[in-house]
């Protein structure tokens, strides 16, 4: 069932008020001065609102009574000053509380992004989780998300309030409806009630179909097409600078043109975006509008009624017509609205499950063994693993020691469990079979923020952020800037770094043009020299190479790799590729097939086995790589 046909399945009471309980619960914990603040917000602007009331029929009361007209004059002078004050400072209120929303939903957002930074990566690839993110971004494509929680809040608050306020200021008209005007009273009361769940039900009934429309009489394919293209590149801005040379190069404005503009003049498009669901709408607003305009018509005509018959002042008509249509629009708007923050709530549902994801990988507590000779050795024993959904094992009973200072190089095909290999070892997976030790220790019972630091990593989809170049490198706003310069030029990124110090800011030049104009755009492979820079950077025993490189020739691979062998110094590190060329040099190599390690050992042993996988691929990959 998809996430929209979800959204119009009927709750019990109970089910939406626990949904609605955890929503406001989620809100008030971003700012909990928020609901209080907005509510003696409302406060006032339903006082100023019935302030207003009071004074008219006030004013008339005394006009008819031959009261002093000076008198009058000069008390609605000062009440009128009293309300104009309150609606000032009822509109400062209201600017202030779009400051607060607009903090509340950055902060928000900010949780969402944080908890994907801190939850285990094997929960980040999981399906699961993948599948709950798919259900967040379809929720915020149709609504305003926590804004529209806000709203739906405001104008409950201002219905309970106005609800109240027209019971008090109204309170004096029930005593003219008991005596002899009691039952023209009830059964004039009767009708309204009746007429307002006649509109009521009318209203959903029109809600319904509106989105019955708008949701079930579309296709997958229809939705994707229109609502996810248009959103991601209209709405959310995605056509931007980085694929802007895409979308030249392959003349691809006339897709995009058939998706949006296009498509809104098809007559397909025009009946399930436009007519039908417009039908709908145009039904439920005057379901609305019925409702509302029956509660105000029967306030005014029950009122008028009383005045004729001399139930009541006739200045008094103005007071009690105003109470009682604001009592009835109340009960209408507090219905409505309920509704409304119900569904609202349901959409935050998946974020909320998302926020309360707790890790499942075990956290150790063992402090890391502080070396500065970098005296660590590794072993692999019996590790298997497989990828959270999958029956095929990525890594099968592997064994494994690399010893302080080894260089290791790991080859293979792709899909082998190359990369496989350095996530366990990096503890983004666990083991589901055999452990992993650090000078004979698990690497489980070891505090796990200690623990990756001792590795430097480039991974083949390595990703560098739209800041500083120097912030890059150090991952960190606090950097020693010789140093950064110092790495910059030993991975091989110092005539570019040269530039940057002519034409921009040198190591404080923004990369890509995400927060800054004057940021610059660097290749492919200068990301990789800048990605090596970090590596560098970092003081960790261990450097691990998981094909950065792959888009390069095999020779300009293979010249990366052994530059950056000596940058690695004594370190000991792990060097992985497909192309058996670009780590000929390490003494060791390890050679994985079908997530085992079938062979292991220097170049020229492994050649020596004629029939064996290391010789078969080198064979197949030389006329790549030969050298002359």
């Amino acid at each position: 069932m998809n996430q929209e046909s979800e959204l119009l399945d009927k709750l019990t009471f109970k089910q939406n008020y626990h949904n609605i309980r955890k929503t406001l619960r989620a809100v008030k914990e971003l700012d909990r001065g928020y609901f209080p603040f907005q509510t003696v917000c409302c406060l006032l602007q339903t006082s100023a609102e019935y302030g207003a009331l009071l004074l008219s029929g006030y004013v008339v009361n005394g006009l008819a009574a031959g009261a002093d007209f000076g008198g009058l004059m000069k008390a609605a002078v000062w009440v009128c000053i009293l309300l104009g004050v309150l609606r000032a400072v009822v509109s400062g209120m209201k600017a202030s509380m779009q400051v607060k929303r607009d903090l509340m939903f950055r902060r928000y957002d900010t949780m969402q992004q944080a908890k994907l930074v801190d939850l285990d990566f094997s929960l980040i690839e999981s399906p699961r989780l993948k599948e709950m993110q798919e259900r967040i971004q379809q929720n915020n494509n149709w609504g305003a998300g926590l804004y529209s929680v806000f709203q739906h809040m405001e104008n409950l608050t201002m219905g309970l309030l106005r609800l109240l306020g027209a019971v008090v200021a109204g309170s004096s008209v029930f005593r003219y409806l008991g005596g002899e005007n009691a039952l023209p009273s009830v059964c004039m009361a009767v009708i309204l009630i009746l007429g307002l769940a006649l509109g009521m039900k009318v209203y959903f009934h029109f809600l319904d179909i509106c989105n019955y429309l708008m949701f079930h009489r579309l296709t997958l394919e229809e939705k994707k097409q229109f609502y996810d293209f248009v959103w991601d590149f209209i709405v959310m801005g995605k056509y931007q600078y980085q694929n802007g040379k895409d979308v030249r190069i392959y003349d691809a404005y006339g897709i995009m043109k058939h998706w949006t503009a296009d498509t809104e003049k098809k007559k397909e498009w025009q009946d399930f975006y436009v007519k039908k669901p417009t039908v709908g709408a145009a039904g439920t607003g005057a379901a609305v509008g019925a409702v509302r305009g029956l509660g105000t018509a029967g306030a005014y005509f029950l009122v008028v009624w009383l005045a004729l018959a001399g139930g009541i002042p006739v200045g008094s008509v103005i007071l009690f017509a105003g109470c009682l249509s604001n009592l009835f629009d109340s009960i209408v708007i507090l219905l409505f609205q309920l509704h409304e923050l119900g569904i609202t709530a349901r959409k935050q549902m998946a974020i909320l499950e998302l926020l309360s994801l707790s890790d499942e990988m075990y956290k150790g507590s063992l402090p890391m063994e502080k070396r500065s000779d970098g005296q660590y050795t590794i072993e692999f024993s019996n590790v298997s693993f497989r990828y959270p959904g999958s029956e095929t094992y990525a890594l099968r009973n592997f064994s494994l020691k690399l010893n302080v200072g080894e260089k290791l190089a790991v080859v293979g095909r792709n899909g082998s469990g190359k990369t496989t290999m350095i996530k366990l070892l990096c503890r983004l997976y666990d083991p589901d079979e055999g452990e992993i030790l650090v000078n004979g220790v698990n690497i489980r019972k070891f505090r796990r923020e200690e623990y990756i630091k001792l590795f430097s990593v480039v991974f083949q989809d390595f990703h560098l952020f739209s800041l500083m170049l120097a912030e890059n490198v150090a991952t960190s706003t606090e950097y020693e800037e010789g140093r950064v310069e110092r790495c910059l030029e030993d991975a091989g990124f110092g005539e570019r770094l040269a530039k940057l110090k002519r034409e921009s800011e040198g190591i404080c030049s923004y990369l890509y043009k995400d927060f800054s104009d004057s940021g610059v755009e660097i290749s492919g492979g200068e990301a990789q020299k800048i990605a090596i820079a970090r590596a560098v950077y970092r003081k960790a025993s261990f450097v691990l190479l998981d094909e950065p490189t792959a888009a390069l020739d095999p020779l300009a691979e293979a010249e990366i790799y052994s530059n950056f062998d000596k940058l690695a110094g004594e370190k000991t590190a792990v060097y992985i590729s497909h192309r058996l060329s670009s780590c000929r040099f390490c003494k060791k190599i390890a050679v994985f097939d079908k997530g085992r390690l079938v062979q292991i050992g220097n170049h020229e042993e492994l050649l020596e086995d004629a029939d064996g996988t290391y010789a078969k691929l080198w064979n197949a990959q030389a006329q790549y790589y030969q050298m002359s």
